[in-house]
């Protein structure tokens, strides 16, 4: 048997149950017990089981609700809402801009992108490319201060004629939104942020 059909067999066998003992899935696989924990090894590296002092089990990962910021565990499911994507493929979806940047603070090194709705076309772009205004005087109902991302530096700037606020690139809008952050904004959160 092969190491990868020996690894998918471990696999569900810890899906199948809490705990499988190395013998065990030695005699399904018919191999030493020496050669299941080169493939635990392996599989352990990869992130797909855990190796216990009671046996080999399945490594769980906590379910995320889609309609829940990550930041600050407000709905995401507005106009506003951005993903964030990750090196590895992961993606995690935040309620506005606002908690994009203060993610992308925190897991800078990790994140590919941004994908995020332009504020006044609705169009789809790469946040990490665009521009934000921070704290304008249009009322908001989600995050403070309160950030809005666009996809054009032109656009952003006939805004701010209108509605105010400050332009700032990624990362200078990642700090001016850490800095104006109200107290009862994600404060529950991140209480050291106020």
């Amino acid at each position: 048997m092969k190491p990868l059909e020996r690894r998918s067999i471990i696999t569900k066998m810890v899906e199948r149950h809490e705990i499988v003992q190395v013998a065990d899935i030695s005699r399904v696989c018919q191999v030493s017990e020496m050669t299941i924990y080169r493939d635990i090894q392996k599989l352990q590296e990869e992130g797909k089981v855990l190796k216990t002092s009671r046996g080999i089990t399945s490594v769980k990962t906590p379910a995320v609700d889609d309609n829940i910021c990550v930041y600050c565990f407000k709905p995401s499911d507005s106009r506003a809402a951005a993903r964030l994507v990750y090196e590895d493929g992961r993606k995690e979806k935040v309620c506005c801009a606002h908690c994009a940047l203060l993610r992308f603070k925190e897991k800078k090194s990790e994140i590919s992108n941004i994908i995020s709705r332009d504020f006044l076309l609705d169009t789809t772009f790469n946040a990490m490319n665009g521009v934000f205004v921070v704290d304008s005087s249009l009322p908001s109902s989600c995050c403070s201060p309160q950030v809005l991302a666009f996809q054009r530096r032109e656009e952003a700037s006939k805004f701010i004629k209108g509605f105010g606020g400050s332009l700032h690139k990624l990362e200078e809008a990642a700090e001016a939104a850490e800095i104006g952050m109200k107290q009862n904004c994600c404060s529950s959160r991140h209480p050291d942020i106020l």
